[in-house]
């Protein structure tokens, strides 16, 4: 794994005459095999597990769409035409029961994270409430974090 080092300061700026904001984030691209890839110098612990959990709750966001839309009569049908197993297809999709507020904690990288994908694909309650107890190793900086902790 490679060692990520800051560059830079993060700024962010408005620019009046463009009616425009300027964010900078340092970054660093790494190649490995081919394949570039651009690393944010954030420090969290887990990133890359992080990364997985977010691409299987949007790949569970687009799968459900497409079995929604009528693109695809089954999970089998669909499992079928994107070469993975209908296990797998169904987990990604469970994990768009989530609550609402886990998903945006999840998709916009928010919190202390110890939550994993491999946490995520064990059967989950699907009450809300009961979610945030399930998943209570989750530090999520929400307002919603205050009133289910009430």
């Amino acid at each position: 794994m490679a060692i990520v080092k800051k560059v830079g300061e993060e700024t962010v700026e408005f620019l009046e005459e463009e009616k425009l904001i300027k964010v900078t984030i340092p970054i660093k691209i790494i190649r490995r095999g081919g394949k570039s890839t651009i690393k944010t110098p954030d420090g969290m612990v887990g990133h890359n597990e992080m990364e997985a959990l977010q691409k299987a709750l949007i790949q569970g966001h687009r799968w459900i769409k497409l079995l929604e839309d009528g693109k695809f009569n089954s999970v089998r049908e669909l499992a079928d035409r994107e070469k993975t197993d209908k296990a797998k297809i169904s987990k990604f999709i469970r994990l768009t029961c989530m609550a609402p507020y886990i998903q945006e904690a999840i998709l916009c990288s928010t919190g202390t994270w110890a939550l994993t994908l491999k946490d995520c694909l064990k059967p989950f309650p699907m009450l809300w409430s009961e979610q945030w107890k399930r998943f209570k190793k989750v530090n999520i900086q929400t307002s919603i974090q205050d009133e289910q902790s009430e």
